[in-house]
């Protein structure tokens, strides 16, 4: 009776949420469709599920579960190389910086290893994070990496590690990498919550601090595997050419020698063994993640107990690189051995051979137990295959199977039992060998399928945009509709039926999820392609536009040489006109992009990088006053609000930076930027109305500032330059206009926003198109200029973590990865605002733009699917950060496109015209031209 009279109550509240999550959603979701073209929408989800099917070819390793840890050494009644090992764990120190002169900005290290141990070079893996390299290190495999989440609070890692398989560890470490701490049972983890301070070896004086506690020393003396770990993060913060990088690394390593001899002499048992590294190395500019040599290769320093001599300890250094060269994973496999603990269940890594200095029998018992460990993989990776409903008609890893797994155990304990020990390890040798390549092959299987789904599905994506592009020329050369799709047809239900039964095919497989919808996704994508019913207009224009746009898009990526050449060629031959009458427009224009070409290509010499950092406060105090001369020389009129904000925050931002270099920041600063950054976005859009041209001048001043603050050095007052050379070029063009005799109102009205109501005289199809390439492409050009004008792009990728200074702390990595993006786009945000403000085609034809662009984008994706991504496993292949930037790049565009068209909303409307201004534009000629464009 009470449950009967409670349903109506609550059956009323549901049917009221219920109305009210409707109206909420519909009057979101119309906004939505008002401020954002739902094309560009459905352009963003389409790539970036391509961009998860290249990823996923470059990433297809995956962590086992249900895998257990193999035996300790003392349990198999042999003890360990050492009771204790101290790990020094840096950031951004790369191998060149270290073994460069002679090891010279190492002096104090180097009388170390003149002396002991082993010296060399680990090589990672991309992205070269902190994350990543640690969890290499520890972990003993490299982390599929997560594109959104890069820092440890995040995304935790729930995998095995070398803390895990420790009796205790002690560890001094930076409050991002606190999350192993979580997972542990013993141990005392100690972060630095108030964030690095410049100079100051926080981890080292907190491990001398405890060490210099008689009775704690006493306690762990008879311990053993036992681990410190000590993280000294700061020393990424510059670049290696800068006199701070330097000042630091001697600090540092300076402070490793005194730990070094203070923990010698605190447990005085020649007991303790010592591994000095890097989680990654860094650029000569000061950043990291990209795939270069000066990033993925680190230094590695092992000595003290159970560590093996280098032999040639006579005093002498290596002059140019050491002989010893390993992977990063290979360090996990070396801290197991020496603290006598199996590796971790997930790790990779063979032990190499020859560096422990034990017995042949102890180095045999240590490499048994991580030979044990990688086929505990193989199998379990095999028997996950052999459940497969398809897998007696598949083809198999022929070298290796169960029965060849449990006779190669049985194999390698008969010899351990009978001590043959040189028998043992070519045994070991090979039994490591047959399960690297069997875990190879496996993780790999699906390849060739997900090769082929991927290839189908950016094919079918290239084929839906011709299609749309050849709708959208047709369309404005027409007064019919344009075709509705036909989402029903015999075309669409044939490949529905397929991929029905490729769903039924992967189910019975049991192919891993993430695997089955990248084979799935481009049969959906064709099943797009086919529905609009497609008719595919000038072929060959298109294939000759996107075979040359995609070709110079992808040699400018990697040669900076034909980009300047590139750059020069085609903003001389917009304005060719000029060059048979000078003016002094045309002449300080000329000169402006001589200066940025010759900056651009003088750039990626490591002697002029070194001045740009030397010099780096006054090339940023340079930039800051040419955020606020340019609008003065130009004559803009803002009002006195917008001049003080701008003014007051650059010198704020200017007392931040001169903060940084000797404190940490206040909240207070951080807020006044954060500040500055949403007035910068909303007053425009959201202010009080104004002309085009007026916004432009204002959306200039506004984001320009914005950049400053988050350059540092030449990189903003490059971006400054490139956009008043891109402005100035559309004045060239406009005298050009002026002197062949176009009427001056008309360019007026241009400028003011003012359109014709009448519609221009008709278009050749083919120059229409011809234009719209002409347009993408520029946008694409100005893109990787200011790629490379902020400092991201020298041999690749690269990320500055000093980026974020003045909005957060250094440890927020998800705030700067935003603000580096940020900082990439702001020069294509003002130089697409001007394409709205300045260019009518531009504002009719913005879709065809885009999907002319993404065409040029994604035909250079195809040409990354040929490359070998089985080279350098289980480390990924380097050109995934060209995939990530050229995928990205379309998406960044497309939101940097939607920025635009909210800053200039509701102000170029189409609007009545005097007749007598409509009677002169009759005399126009019909190709009418376009203030925007460099092309």
């Amino acid at each position: 009776m009470y449950l009967v009279l409670l349903q109506i109550p609550l059956s009323i509240i549901g049917n009221i949420i219920l109305l009210l999550y409707r109206r909420v959603a519909l009057r979101l979701l119309g906004k939505l469709k008002t401020l954002v073209d739902m094309w560009k929408v459905q352009a963003v989800v389409v790539q970036l599920l391509l961009l998860g099917c290249l990823l996923h070819l470059y990433f297809e390793g995956r962590l086992l579960s249900n895998l257990k840890p193999q035996q300790k050494i003392p349990e198999l009644g042999i003890g360990p190389p050492a009771n204790r090992l101290v790990v020094f764990l840096t950031d951004g120190l790369s191998a060149e910086s270290f073994f460069a002169d002679n090891c010279s900005s190492v002096p104090h290290l180097r009388e170390v290893f003149a002396k002991q141990g082993l010296v060399g070079i680990s090589r990672g893996s991309v992205p070269t994070l902190v994350r990543s390299g640690q969890i290499a290190i520890f972990g003993g495999f490299y982390e599929s990496p997560p594109l959104l989440r890069t820092g440890f609070q995040w995304n935790p890692p729930a995998h095995d590690t070398v803390f895990n398989r420790s009796k205790t560890a002690l560890c001094w470490i930076e409050r991002q990498t606190n999350i192993f701490a979580k997972k542990l049972t013993l141990g005392m983890f100690q972060d630095n919550s108030a964030g690095p301070k410049p100079m100051e070896p926080w981890a080292l004086l907190q491990l001398c601090s405890y060490l210099s506690i008689n009775s704690t020393v006493d306690q762990l003396r008879s311990e053993t595997s036992l681990i410190f770990f000590v993280n000294l993060g700061n020393i990424a913060a510059e670049s290696p050419l800068s006199q701070r990088y330097r000042e630091r690394l001697h600090s540092a390593q300076r402070g490793i020698r005194e730990a070094y001899d203070l923990i010698e002499s605190a447990f005085d048992d020649n007991r303790t063994a010592y591994l000095m590294t890097s989680s990654h190395g860094i650029s000569q500019t000061g950043s990291n993640v990209a795939g270069s040599s000066d990033e993925t290769e680190t230094p590695f320093f092992l000595w003290g107990s159970g560590v093996a001599q280098n032999g040639n300890h006579n005093g002498g250094l290596p002059q140019h690189r050491p002989r010893i060269e390993l992977q990063q994973i290979q360090l996990t496999a070396i801290i197991s051995a020496l603290i006598g603990e199996p590796p971790p269940v997930n790790n990779l890594g063979r032990l190499p051979s020859g560096f422990l200095d034990v017995s042949m029998e102890q180095e045999a018992q240590a490499s048994h137990l991580n030979a044990l460990q990688l086929l505990a993989q193989a199998q379990l990776l095999l028997r996950h295959h052999k459940n497969a409903f398809f897998y007696k008609f598949l083809p198999q890893y022929k070298h290796l199977d169960q029965h060849r797994i449990e006779s190669l155990r049985l194999e390698m304990d008969r010899q351990v039992r009978l001590g043959i020990w040189q028998e043992t390890l070519q045994t070991i040798d090979k039994a490591a060998t047959l399960a690297q390549e069997s875990l190879k092959y496996y993780h790999g299987y699906y390849h060739i399928p997900l090769l082929l789904a991927t290839m189908a599905g950016l094919l079918g994506w290239i084929y839906c945009l011709l299609g749309q592009v050849s709708k959208q020329q047709s369309g404005s050369q027409s007064s019919q509709p344009p075709e509705s799709m036909e989402l029903v047809s015999w075309t669409t239900v044939m490949i529905g039926a397929l991929g029905v039964m490729f769903s039924v095919v992967i189910l019975l497989q049991k192919i891993p999820l993430l695997t089955g919808f990248c084979i799935l996704l481009p049969i959906y994508i064709w099943c797009m392609a086919l529905a609009g019913r497609p008719c595919i207009r000038l072929g060959l224009l298109h294939l000759k536009w996107i075979l040359v746009s995609t070709v110079c898009f992808i040699v400018s990526i990697y040669r900076r040489d034909f980009l300047c050449l590139l750059y020069v060629g085609i903003v001389c031959f917009y304005n060719r006109s000029q060059f048979k009458k000078f003016s002094s427009r045309f002449l300080a224009w000329m000169g402006l992009v001589c200066c940025l070409s010759a900056i651009l290509f003088y750039l990626q010499y490591p002697s002029v990088l070194s001045l740009t950092i030397q010099y780096g406060m006054y090339l940023q105090g340079a930039s800051m006053a040419l955020a606020i001369l340019r609008p003065l020389i130009s004559g803009e009129k803002h009002g006195a609000a917008v001049w003080i904000i701008n003014a007051g925050v650059l010198l704020i931002g200017g007392y931040g930076m001169y903060l940084r270099d000797t404190e940490s920041v206040p909240l207070l600063l951080h807020a006044v930027c954060w500040t500055h950054l949403i007035y910068a976005f909303g007053s425009v859009p959201y202010g009080k109305r104004l002309t085009p041209k007026r916004r432009l001048e204002r959306i200039c001043f506004d984001l320009t500032t914005l950049h400053t603050l988050l350059s540092d050095s030449f990189a903003s007052l490059f971006a400054q330059a490139l956009i008043i050379e891109y402005q100035m070029g559309i004045e060239v063009h406009l005298e050009t206009k002026q002197l062949r005799g176009f009427a001056l109102d008309q360019i007026q009205m241009e400028e003011d926003g003012i359109e014709e109501q009448n519609e221009p005289k008709t278009v050749c199809p083919k120059e229409n198109l011809a234009r719209a390439y002409c347009f993408s492409f520029s946008t694409l050009l100005y893109f990787l200029l200011s790629l490379h004008c902020t400092g991201h792009w020298i041999a690749s990728f690269t990320f500055a973590p000093s980026t974020a200074r003045l909005f957060a702390k250094d440890c927020c990595y998800g705030f700067t990865a935003f603000f580096v993006l940020l900082k990439i786009y702001i020069p294509s945000i003002v130089i697409l605002s001007s394409m709205y403000a300045r260019s009518k085609y531009a504002r009719k034809n913005i879709r065809s733009i885009f999907i002319c662009l993404m065409l040029t984008c994604n035909a250079g994706l195809c040409l990354f699917l040929f490359v070998n991504h089985d080279r350098f496993w289980p480390a990924s292949h380097p050109s995934v950060v060209l995939v990530i930037l050229i995928s990205t790049a379309v998406v960044f565009l497309l939101l940097c496109s939607c920025v635009a068209s909210v800053f200039f909303r509701g102000s170029l409307q189409v609007r009545p015209t005097p007749t007598s201004s409509s009677k002169r534009n009759k005399e126009l000629s019909s190709s009418e031209s376009d203030e925007q464009t460099n092309v």
